[in-house]
Order: C-alpha cells, then structure tokens, then sequence
C-alpha cells in the first residue's frame, strides 16, 4: 500500500502534462485558424489600397527619403516612378481615397520604424473635413492593413474618439480593427466579395484608367488669403497633436495644399489651418495661386480629369516639379545610379512599358486631346 501511492501521484502528474500539451495544441490550432482566416477573410477594396501598407512594409530598410501622405490626390497626383526617373528622389505615397488626416500621425510612426526620412510631405487639404464626413472604407482602407503594434492600437484609438465627434456610422467597439474576421466574415459569400477595378500600384502611386488618362477642364476660384474661415474644432485638435508629433522627430516636414479647384469653403478652412502650421515654423506650399500652378506649368483646360485631382499629363508636372523643389530646400539626395534604389527605376520601366502597352490607346487619347486642346487656343 506505502508503495501505490507515490505511483499514483506520478500517474496522475502524468495525466496533467498530458493535458496540458492538448490545451497547448489546442491553442496554437485555434490561433492558426483565426490567421488563417483573417487573411482569406481580411480587408479589401475596389482601389486594391491594402498595396500601399503590404508594398511599404516590403521595401528595404532606409531607402525612402521621401513619404508624402494624403488622399487620392497624393495617390493619383505624385508620380513616384516619374520624381525618381527624372530627379533622383526615392518616395512613397502613403495614401489612399479619402484617408482621414486622424491617421496622418500614426502612419508617420509606423514609417519611422522602418524608414528615416529627409522630408515628410502632408496634404492640407483634408483638414478641410469633419468628424461628420469620415466613413467607414476611407478608415479601413489603411488602419486594417497595418501591423498590429502599439502604433496601430494608438491609432485605432484616435480614429475611434475622432468618430465619436461626428454623425458618420464608423464602427467604435474597436472590436472589430483588432479582429477583421469579425466586420469581413461575410466573404465566403462570392456576391458580397469586391469588384477590383483596374488601380495598378507604382509604390504608392495609382494609375486607375479609367480616370488617369481623361483631360477635363477646371474653373479655379480667385485665391485669397483674405478668405478664412475656421475649421472643425475636433479636426484643429488633431492638427494641432500632429503638429507636436512634428516637433518631436528629426525628420523635416513640408504641408502642400496640391493643385484643384477649391470651393470658397475650402479655401477659407485651409487658410485657416495654413495659418496654424506657419505659427508653428512649418512651410505651407500653397498651389491654390494661379501664378503657382503656371509655375508648376498646369494648364486648367489639360491637366486635370476632375475639379480634385490631375490627370497624368498634370500629374508628371506637378512630380518634377515638386521633386525639384524638395531637392533645393529640403536638401533631398539624387540616388540615380546608385544600387539601392535600383527597384525605383524598375517602377518607372515598367509604367513606361504599361504606357506603351496595356494603357497604350488610353494614353494616345489623352496626348490627342491635349494637342487638340492646345492648337485652339494658340
């Protein structure tokens, strides 16, 4: 009997290791099915915009100089093949359709992980907006396709509080960001699956064709810094928290207000944010001047498809323009030639290659019209 016992306590030590490891595999098996199906099941949109994190987070460390966040306007008007081609400048386009600026911050953060920049470049114009015109995609589009770090729990929080401000329908449990499968579980269904459009990724930069190569005429508005007009005051507090974010890295930053017809709204709200970030001993590059879009060489009649964004033909000016400028006053490098940078020129091959082939008669069309255009009003 004094011998049973002991074999009995190691009989049933054994029984615990045992299902111990069970829980364990247990464990590890569930997680491998919520991965599993989180990536069969996860974000996606007619733009194809989870490119621009899953691009980002592939490009080699230490090799951009420059990041330009925005909207589709960055998206769609900074040719990042094109500023490398024709200046040497290695960028990103960090942006998607109707990015909120409450990410702006955060996806600074999630860069500087990665990446040291010469110069951050913001987009002003969507300081223009409110809590009330935030939805859900333009959230999504970039916040779910972020690693999961503190970066992307701080944001998460910050898109969530700026949300509460507003009547927009944006999901706020939170739940949801931090489990995807949660808000796309519906996938299985092939009906409720997205229609990809044709958005091709250049590091950020988006040839869609249905637009990029249309030629639409414009009618900006007179500027005038007399024209201000406050802005929302949830919208300024962020601005005003990017800005301290600004102070607090080493990189510089530039604000650009890109070239479109604003609406007298408009112009008032960001001459009113343009004033905040000068304040502060940030630039504000202002193209809503007639005299600065005749020096970037825009023509109102050819180089838009809309009254927000540039066509390609703007679109390649604005680029080496701009391009220029940061070279001159933000002391960005020319990396042509050098091995490192080699995948740039592989972009700008392979969009010129696209330009002379699937997009061939698209981009002929525009050329004509442009010509067409240009001799009338000679």
């Amino acid at each position: 009997m004094s011998i049973s016992k002991p074999q009995e306590a190691k009989k049933d030590k054994g029984i615990f290791k045992n299902n111990k490891v069970r829980f364990i595999i247990f464990c590890c098996l569930i997680a491998a099915v919520v991965v599993v199906c989180s990536s069969i099941f996860d974000f996606s949109d007619a733009e194809r915009s989870e490119r621009v994190m899953d691009n980002f987070y592939a490009e080699e460390d230490n090799t951009i100089d420059c990041v330009y966040f925005g909207s589709s306007a960055t998206q769609r008007g900074w040719v990042v093949p094109e500023a490398y081609h024709e200046e040497g400048v290695t960028s990103y386009a960090m942006s998607c359709g109707t990015q909120p600026f409450v990410l702006t911050r955060y996806l600074m953060e999630e860069v500087l992980k990665t990446q040291n920049p010469e110069v951050f470049i913001i987009e002003l114009r969507g300081i223009a907006k409110s809590p009330d015109d935030l939805w859900d995609v333009s959230v999504r589009r970039m916040l779910d396709n972020m690693k999961m770090s503190s970066t992307k729990i701080d944001a998460i929080n910050a898109v969530t509080e700026y949300a509460s401000k507003g009547d927009n329908g944006v999901d706020q449990t939170k739940l949801s960001y931090y489990f995807p499968l949660l808000k796309y579980h519906s996938r299985w269904n092939p009906s409720k699956q997205p229609h990809y459009g044709g958005a091709d990724q250049y590091k950020g930069y988006a040839v869609e064709p249905k637009v990029t190569f249309k030629v639409t005429e414009i009618f900006p508005l007179e500027y005038s810094e007399r024209n201000v007009q406050p802005i929302d005051p949830a919208t300024e507090a962020v601005l005003r928290d990017l800005l301290d974010y600004c102070d607090s890295i080493d990189s510089r930053v530039l604000f650009i207000v890109s070239p479109y017809e604003a609406s007298d709204t408009g112009m008032g709200k960001i001459n009113y944010a343009k004033e905040i970030v000068e304040e502060r001993g940030y630039e504000v590059l202002n193209c809503l001047p007639e005299q600065v879009r005749e020096e970037i060489g825009l023509n109102n009649k050819t180089c838009y498809y809309n009254r927000e964004h540039l066509n390609f033909y703007g679109s390649e000016k604005y680029s080496v323009w701009l391009s220029r400028y940061l070279k001159k006053n933000y002391g960005v490098p020319d990396r042509r030639g050098e091995g490192k940078y080699q995948s740039w020129e592989d972009e700008y091959e392979r969009l010129e290659k696209n330009l002379d082939g699937i997009y061939s008669d698209l981009y002929k069309n525009m050329e004509e019209t442009i010509r067409a255009i240009e001799a009338d009003t000679e």
